[in-house]
């Protein structure tokens, strides 16, 4: 892979966001991630839509190599938390830690330019791979839930009673030790 520049996402990289989401959520059998969540939820992960929605009421980071973009991580700004989401990598550049930088160039992003202190993420609760991956990074689980959002528009979950688990991480413990890009 070509060096990896991480920067702030524009309205033109809404389609290429679309296709990654999609690709890293909900990608077509054999061509999975470690992260997918396709044996879960059905349809959709994210639209176009959606995308210049989020353009316009957070802030999304995009990795880019070259003109691909290969991973996106969203940062919503609520008072004093910041949500974290989004975060998608390319099911062929998983595995080389760009989801480690991505999340922490977004809690990075989030304490400079909002002043977070305390970072949220919602996990999908059947996913323990991906919520082990959060407490690796210093995130911890809240024992809290949420019912997952279908009228959100984001998939329909196989199983009803499908929930998300909330964790927390506050913004004065020391980051994990991952190598980081400059955000441009």
């Amino acid at each position: 892979m070509t060096e990896i520049v991480i920067r702030k996402a524009v309205a033109e990289d809404a389609d290429n966001i679309v296709v990654l989401v999609n690709t890293a959520y909900r990608p077509e059998p054999g061509s999975e991630g470690w992260t997918h969540e396709a044996s879960l939820v059905s349809g959709s992960r994210i639209d176009s839509a959606q995308v210049s929605d989020a353009l316009e009421t957070s802030t999304i980071l995009v990795a880019a190599s070259g003109v691909q973009v290969v991973g996106c991580v969203q940062i919503q700004a609520k008072g004093q938390e910041s949500h974290i989401g989004m975060l998608a990598v390319l099911p062929s550049a998983q595995t080389a830690g760009l989801g480690k930088l991505l999340l922490a160039e977004a809690e990075s992003f989030a304490k400079s330019n909002f002043g977070a202190e305390l970072f949220v993420l919602l996990v999908v609760a059947e996913r323990r791979e991906l919520i082990d991956f959060y407490l690796r990074r210093g995130y911890k689980e809240t024992g809290d839930f949420r019912a997952y959002p279908v009228e959100a528009g984001v998939g329909t979950p196989f199983n009803p009673n499908a929930r998300l688990a909330v964790l927390h991480k506050s913004s004065n413990k020391a980051h994990q030790h991952a190598q980081r890009a400059p955000v441009c």
